[in-house]
């Protein structure tokens, strides 16, 4: 396509993948066998795994040099960057030895400056083998962090921490779109360079689903992540695939179609990630909307 629209899933190395059986028997228990066999199908993917624990650069070596060129890796920022509730242990010694307040758990629940800003650079340092492979970092917010100045401030220090990486930041708590707040988060991200994700969820009126607003705030990437529209494990899913068991119609797929080609104008480089990783749902949703928007843009080119 004319237009670099890039579409994948979070994630390839999900349990629920092999489960459903996408990856053939020789591949499925290969760990560099499912990368190539994934990157041979998309051309782009987000890791989740950071988010969890911060990767060596063994690894990331490791995945660079399963995939093509051009291929994307779009980063989920650790948690203690993002501010969710962090296990110690899941940092590095020297790292969990630094200042944080932590809640009834013993978990990180507010990390020092010093401790989210040593994470930032870690991860940073940990992500460079990806070269121009690496596209964003992603800054998925807790659902209870809500919009104002204090919280702005702290996303524009955190990008421009990252930096050189891009950003792109999910908000997760309803006042981010309400009349105002919107506009300051965007004017916030433009500034920065960073992106705002464009988010698809159940159309329900709770305060952790944030409705779909689409914002293309820098030239350089547009950024969004389809969660699936289950109202009823929304709230309630004990698992990820629980909560995000949901398989998108071509109807409801079509109603992003011409949205995602506007994003596509606006911007150099969109990432559309299915994030309704139950199953292979999320792997059969990407095949399938790549094909629409093929065919879509081949359509308003001829």
């Amino acid at each position: 396509m004319a237009r670099d629209v890039r579409v994948g899933t979070a994630s390839w190395t999900d349990p629920e993948f092999i489960k459903a059986g996408w990856y053939p028997d020789d591949v499925k228990g290969d760990a560099e066998g499912r990368l190539r066999y994934y990157a041979e199908r998309f051309p782009m993917v987000e890791v989740n795994a950071t988010f969890y624990a911060l990767p060596n650069v063994g690894t990331t070596e490791a995945w660079a040099s399963r995939t093509p060129p051009g291929f994307r890796f779009h980063v989920k920022a650790h948690q203690v960057i993002s501010g969710h509730p962090s296990e110690p242990g899941r940092l590095p010694p020297p790292l969990r030895e630094l200042p944080f307040q932590p809640d009834s758990r013993g978990r990180i629940r507010k990390p020092s400056r010093e401790m989210r800003d040593a994470v930032i650079d870690s991860l940073l340092e940990a992500v460079g083998p990806l070269g121009d492979k690496l596209g964003a970092i992603l800054l998925q917010l807790p659902p209870y962090v809500v919009s104002g100045p204090a919280q702005r401030d702290e996303i524009a220090r955190i990008v421009s921490r990252l930096r050189p990486a891009r950003t792109a930041v999910e908000f997760r708590h309803r006042s981010w779109a309400e009349p105002g707040e919107r506009e300051a988060a965007a004017e916030m991200l433009g500034e920065h360079d960073a992106a705002w994700v464009v988010v698809d969820a159940p159309r329900i009126e709770a305060k952790n689903v944030m409705p779909p607003i689409v914002e293309v705030t820098t030239p350089a990437l547009a950024y969004l992540r389809l969660h699936g529209r289950n109202k009823e494990t929304w709230n309630t899913g004990r698992t990820v695939a629980e909560r995000f068991d949901h398989v998108y119609s071509d109807e409801e797929m079509e109603e992003w179609i011409d949205p995602v080609l506007d994003m596509a104008e606006r911007a150099q480089e969109v990432a559309v990630v299915f994030n309704n990783n139950a199953r292979d749902h999320a792997l059969r949703n990407a095949e399938r909307f790549g094909e629409m928007l093929s065919a879509a843009d081949r359509g308003s080119s001829g």
